[in-house]
């Protein structure tokens, strides 16, 4: 199927740009998956077979597949990169992007489409492996040689991101080499972030000695490449330790998350990075709003609005959150941040790109800026965020077959029960902004403050249910009452056991 996908982006682009295709050029690459070179070569061909040029990078990034489009000399008309980032080794996919960002959920589906009606127009099935391998490999071998090249693009791309950390650090003594006398610990987790290591810390005088899980390996063998994975944290957390480093970065597998881990091993993910990534940015751009999704803690709103900031609490999916930072800047708010507690993040002044690489190197810029001034650790930028006694996420996967409709239908009886009063609880209060399912504030005595959000899954056929205390034993309190909800829906029954399940175990 990635063969006629290929045929379907190349006809997109040229609708898109109102060019005709043969004046196209459209950079692949991939990451380390097992599936991957297969699926690339076969988007390759469908793109050459439909008369464009493409430009074959193999192993990359997806930032770097975004800034192909950008750069000099590259300037390509568009970019996919084969991925599917943290999911397991046996999924893969692919992500598009132009010059102006990644494709959004319509265009994708347009493309899916036209994919489908190619196939068919064609003959193939998709589900007859046999006959759709021989069908491509006989259009790839009548496509013109002449309209696919092979590009080692990615140390371009590292050359971009040294020259960038140069400019922004601007070292008074050693501006070619400002990272000298830096331990950097890198853990791409065997995927594709090796080369942040390799090409951009090394080169400008960092140790990087103590990384590891630095050879690709689409089996993934050590931990999963995502830095909100246990087993991500505590690889990177072990490897700062025993090498003595300043900073240990954790990558997933396209790099387009990222988080950190500090000189004293403290895991720096989810609430915590975005409140680093945003006393940085508050510090360059005063006053300015913050965009995170709908699960970020209470403690982190008090720790934007004490840096002088503005926080705007969205919706889940690090589209979402970037499509609404571009409309508020659009609008006249200024918003230099945009961050999802997955470890998504994008800036303003980086083409809003959701970009895990220059989140961590911006970290690292800060690291070296407060050194030259006399300044603590990074972690010291953290003393003030409040942070949760407790915290839990409960999944429970819908049973009924049309999976939208029934989410819907849970939390819009959750919506009434709270109108209604919440069962008698008057310290329950329903947040004033709501984007995402129903996020109620629970008051806990001595200024402390719980929360929970009842909404469906963004991707998953799940319900899912976030809880916060800032308090020992809070999160069960929340937990017990909600049951009263439940319980007055016993259509609901398998969320009602689920929730038993935590508050008597």
């Amino acid at each position: 199927m990635m063969f006629f996908i290929g045929n379907a982006f190349a006809e997109w682009l040229a609708a898109k740009t109102g060019r005709p295709i043969s004046s196209l050029r459209v950079s692949v690459g991939r990451d380390p998956r097992l599936s991957s070179p297969l699926m690339a070569a076969s988007l390759a061909a469908g793109l050459a077979a439909a008369g464009a040029g493409v430009a074959r990078f193999g192993p990359c990034t997806t930032p770097a597949m975004f800034m192909s489009c950008i750069l000099p000399g590259h300037e390509n008309d568009g970019a996919v990169m084969i991925t599917a980032s943290h999911l397991p080794v046996n999924r893969n996919g692919a992500k598009f992007c132009t010059g102006e960002g990644g494709l959004e959920k319509k265009d994708i589906t347009q493309l899916l489409t036209r994919a489908a009606e190619l196939a068919e127009e064609a003959g193939q099935r998709p589900s007859d492996r046999h006959t759709d391998a021989a069908f491509v490999i006989t259009a790839a071998l009548q496509a013109s040689r002449s309209l696919v090249s092979y590009v080692d693009f990615l140390p371009e791309y590292a050359a971009y991101l040294r020259e960038l950390m140069k400019r922004s650090i601007a070292h008074p003594t050693n501006p070619d080499a400002p990272l000298t006398g830096f331990k950097i610990v890198v853990d791409p987790g065997n995927g594709g972030g090796a080369f942040i290591a390799d090409q951009v810390l090394g080169p400008l005088g960092a140790d990087v000695s103590g990384s590891i899980n630095l050879e690709p390996d689409g089996s993934f063998p050590n931990h999963m490449p995502n830095p909100e994975d246990k087993q991500a944290v505590a690889a990177t957390r072990a490897a700062v330790l025993d090498s003595n480093a300043d900073l240990g970065i954790m990558l997933d597998t396209d790099v387009d998350r990222s988080g950190v881990v500090d000189r004293n091993g403290n895991g720096i993910n989810r609430n915590r990075y975005i409140a680093l990534m945003s006393a940085i940015t508050l510090r360059e751009n005063p006053g300015e709003t913050i965009v995170t999704d709908s699960c970020t803690s209470n403690g982190l709103a008090a720790f934007i609005r004490g840096l002088g900031g503005k926080h705007f609490r969205y919706k889940k999916g690090y589209k979402n959150i970037i499509n609404k930072g571009q409309e508020l800047n659009a609008a006249g708010v200024p918003c230099p941040l945009m961050m999802e507690t997955s470890g998504h993040g994008a800036m303003r002044e980086n083409y809003f790109l959701d970009d895990g690489a220059y989140g961590a190197l911006k970290i690292v810029i800060e690291m070296v800026r407060r050194r030259l001034e006399g300044q603590g650790d990074i972690a010291d930028l953290l003393q003030e965020l409040r942070e949760p006694a407790e915290a839990m996420e409960i999944r429970v996967a819908i049973q009924a077959s049309d999976v939208r409709a029934e989410g819907e239908r849970v939390t819009a009886a959750f919506k009434q029960w709270v109108d209604a009063g919440c069962g008698g609880a008057s310290h329950w209060k329903l947040e004033d902004e709501n984007y995402e399912g129903w996020r109620v504030k629970v008051l806990e005595g001595d200024g402390k403050e719980g929360w929970l959000l009842l909404r469906p899954s963004l991707h998953d056929p799940d319900i899912v249910l976030n809880v916060e205390s800032e308090q020992a034993g809070g999160m069960k309190a929340i937990l017990q009452h909600l049951l009263e909800f439940f319980k007055e829906h016993p259509e609901f029954q398998v969320c009602t056991a689920k929730v038993e399940d935590y508050v008597y175990t």
